[in-house]
């Protein structure tokens, strides 16, 4: 069958790409088998017309017999890929005992040059860009994201083309954010309710000591006018991404400044303040004003004899302002009843969820625990230590005891943080569907909650529901534009949907709102791995550690990146550092079965098992390696009694979500494999491939199907299997080397030569002795 080798069609949301034979459903990359894509391009080249089967028998299958059964397959493919429906066929329609037709309306176009195209969508962006009203720049972020992605939905380009392409979403991106206001939170009107501002306070005695207070004060203020129903509160994290940037504020906020910030936030009221120690003393003032006006409306002073007494008397403060706006609370708690009348154990609490939110979970609880240990009734404090284990570490049995005890305290947790905390016990639990409604009625409640988007996306995401999860992240960021934690979670969900470019975008945006967090030059290293381009991966694996040498995630990618590029003895060097840093068992446990992994394909057997067994004593489900070193070595007794043991504690949670689905299924396809079950390990693996892949892993289990095919002889599949991965990472080095395998044993010497030499070059600086450079080097020689 020939195809045009520079030919695009569209129709409807569905874009074909014959020079890559790929096709995209509004920008989303779908996969299709090498034959299904042919049998798509068939019949738009036919469209119209009645195509009978015996036509495309001839055309797709030329001299190979098959049932029309493989048809019929090829066709469910294709409508899952392109959306169509067969009861109600927009693009494709069955004729009973016939054949197909083609029935949507379709466009051609020529492919451009690259350059042309980079051209003409940084053009278009312009446009765009000059034509968005204010509330369109809201979405500044999810703009640029979308017109990304409607032009490069699969990435298949050189290093040097990523960079460009890269470097014009920067340009584009920070051009856009620029023009715009630096966020634009606005707080609801609700009837009956007055909207307040409370602004950072000024330190007017500049001591190091106290500076925390600036933020820290603002904090305890707005959580006592939040107790009152008839007032909504800026929170402080909103106010400190309206301030982040601009700092002739850092300091101290002017009244014009800050009836500024109350206008643009829709406050009608906005409070300034400021303290200063006089001795052992510490004075507190502050002032309401109305934000039409700027006008003053009272003035408050407390004086208490030592700071650690402000937690008890910063009620008094809010009692009077809401008394002033005729709002006064409606239940009789005061901070430090429903938090800790502690101020060094608010300190300590303050800084530990700082560095839960940046995943530093070891020094987070060291910090919440510090806390807990000053007030053992510091609710919040064990709520947050539970999270930290639980939700951003997955050590669910260390976390739940934390969030009970949180929920024995609930007399001291407000109702934001009881919906905050039974929305994290249910992912303690493994009981996401719960959790995903506890999210919801969050943001209902509070919809400037901006940490419930990111936890409600990644959860969406973990159920498979990622164009959910999007819209909720991109929901979040109309209420906060510049929320690092959304563009961190929005580019790991695009990365695994092989949408390179845009999350490639997203997670430099995470590094530019947060330079000085190792995580996120982790994110944007992981996004730079999936996408091929390892260097820049390990470039940004570096700079994390270089900011946090412990930083145990950037430890394990930067292993399992070394891995993959045969560089057997970094990766072996980088897992032992893993496990002298690890934090916990479960991490110690993960760096020695990694490593044994690194031995088991290196051919050694030995240390493998030794590896895998260390594995086995820390954490005694870690059984995985230790099963396959049993099947290479053929010890069918102790094979057995690994698979029932693995297939009993299969993985359920992973960091705050599911555990990624393709875990289970691969486990059970080469156990099926191994035991001579080839069929049902290709319906496995087959399984495998409709899930995102798993990008931090040191196996992605991306090319488990195709090597399936290549172990039972099944080398056409095989072939098609691995192009399939090609379009979605060309530089994917094992490969191209499987590819050579396939070929050569097809007896097609020339394409198994092209692809033993791309993956020589790909692994150029991998160690001499892994088998896998050995072959290519003996069968590319053999011309």
């Amino acid at each position: 069958m020939h195809v045009a080798e520079k030919q695009i069609y569209r129709f409807d949301e569905v874009e074909v790409d014959l020079s890559r034979e790929c096709l995209t459903l509004a920008g989303d990359e779908r996969h299709l088998r090498q034959k299904a894509f042919q049998v798509l391009v068939y019949l738009l080249e036919r469209r119209g017309r009645l195509v009978s089967k015996s036509e495309l028998f001839e055309s797709v299958w030329s001299n190979t017999a098959v049932t029309d059964d493989v048809l019929v397959q090829c066709i469910k493919e294709i409508r899952r890929a392109t959306g169509d429906d067969r009861q109600h066929p927009r693009f494709i329609k069955t004729v009973p005992k016939s054949g197909y037709r083609f029935i949507g309306e379709v466009k051609e176009h020529p492919i451009v040059s690259f350059t042309e195209e980079i051209t003409r969508v940084e053009f278009e962006i312009e446009e765009e860009i000059e034509s968005v009203t204010r509330e369109q720049t809201r979405h500044a972020g999810a703009t640029y994201l979308a017109l990304a992605g409607k032009r490069f939905p699969v990435l298949y380009l050189t290093a040097a083309s990523l960079v460009l392409i890269c470097g014009a979403a920067a340009i584009v991106y920070f051009g856009m954010t620029s023009r715009s206001a630096r966020t634009d939170l606005r707080l609801p009107l609700i009837d009956g309710r007055k909207t307040v501002a409370v602004m950072f306070f000024e330190n007017q005695s500049n001591s190091a000591e106290l500076e925390w207070l600036r933020e820290g004060l603002a904090d305890m203020l707005v959580a006592g006018l939040s107790r009152s129903e008839g007032l909504t509160v800026l929170g402080r994290g909103q106010l400190h991404e309206l301030l982040d940037r601009d700092d002739s504020e850092k300091n101290s906020i002017s009244v014009e400044k800050a009836k500024e910030l109350a206008r643009q936030t829709q406050a009608e009221f906005f409070v300034t303040g400021s303290f200063a120690k006089i001795g052992e003393r510490v004075r507190l003032d502050a002032s309401l004003r109305e934000a039409s006006t700027g006008n003053l409306l009272a003035t408050e002073t407390l004086t208490v004899e030592r700071a650690e007494q402000i937690l008890t008397e910063i009620d008094l403060l809010s009692l009077k302002i809401s008394n002033r706006l005729n709002a006064a609370p409606n239940d009789k708690h005061d901070l430090a009843s429903v938090m800790t009348d502690n101020l060094e154990a608010y300190r300590y609490y303050s800084m530990g969820v700082e560095k839960a939110q940046a995943l530093q979970n070891k020094e987070a609880i060291d910090l919440l625990e510090t806390a807990v240990a000053l007030d053992p009734e510091f609710a919040m404090a064990h709520a947050r230590i539970g999270y930290a284990y639980a939700v951003t570490w997955g050590q669910n049995d260390k976390g739940k005891p934390h969030l009970e005890k949180a929920f024995q305290l609930s007399d001291r947790l407000t109702e934001k943080d009881r919906m905050s905390i039974t929305a994290w016990y249910s992912i303690a639990n493994f009981d996401f569907p719960a959790s995903i409604k506890a999210y919801r009625a969050l943001i209902e409640r509070y919809p400037l909650e901006i940490e419930a988007y990111w936890r409600l996306g990644k959860l969406l995401d973990g159920e498979a529901r990622s164009a959910e999860a999007i819209e909720v992240l991109r929901q979040g960021m109309t209420i906060d534009p510049e929320s690092k934690d959304l563009y961190n979670q929005l580019g790991g969900i695009l990365s695994r949907q092989g949408r390179h470019v845009e999350a490639i975008a997203a997670h430099e945006r995470y590094v530019a709102l947060a330079p000085n967090e190792p995580n996120a030059y982790d994110s944007l290293g992981l996004s730079f791995q999936w996408a091929g381009n390892y260097d820049k991966a390990i470039e940004n694996y570096n700079r994390a550690l270089e900011i946090d040498p412990q930083f145990e995630i950037a430890i394990v990618h930067l292993a399992n990146t070394k891995f993959r590029l045969g560089q057997y003895r970094d990766s072996i060097a980088a897992f032992r550092r893993y496990i002298d840093s690890a934090p916990s068992h479960i991490e110690k446990a993960r760096g020695f079965d990694a490593m044994a992994y690194v031995f088991l394909r290196a051919g050694d057997l030995v240390l493998a098992e030794k590896y895998a067994g260390e594995a086995a004593k820390i954490k005694t489900d870690s059984l995985w390696t230790l099963y396959q070193v049993a099947a290479k070595r053929g010890d069918v007794n102790k094979s057995r009694n690994l698979e029932e043991a693995i297939l009993r504690n299969l993985p359920n949670g992973d960091r705050g979500a599911r555990v990624n689905p393709r875990f289970a299924p691969y486990y059970r396809g080469i156990i099926a494999l191994e035991n001579g079950r080839g069929d049902e390990a290709i319906e496995h693996f087959r399984q495998i491939i409709t899930h995102a892949p798993v990008a931090w892993n040191i196996e992605d289990f991306e090319d488990c199907l195709g090597l399936a095919y290549l172990r039972l002889g099944r080398f056409d599949e095989a072939i098609a299997e691995f192009q399939r991965i090609l379009q979605l990472n060309p530089n994917y080095p094992l490969v191209h080397f499987r590819l050579g395998e396939a070929y050569r044993s097809k007896g097609m010497a020339g394409e198994a030569r092209r692809n033993y030499s791309i993956f020589l070059e790909l692994w150029s600086k991998a160690d001499m002795d892994v088998p896998e450079v050995a072959a290519a080097k003996k069968h590319f020689q053999n011309r």
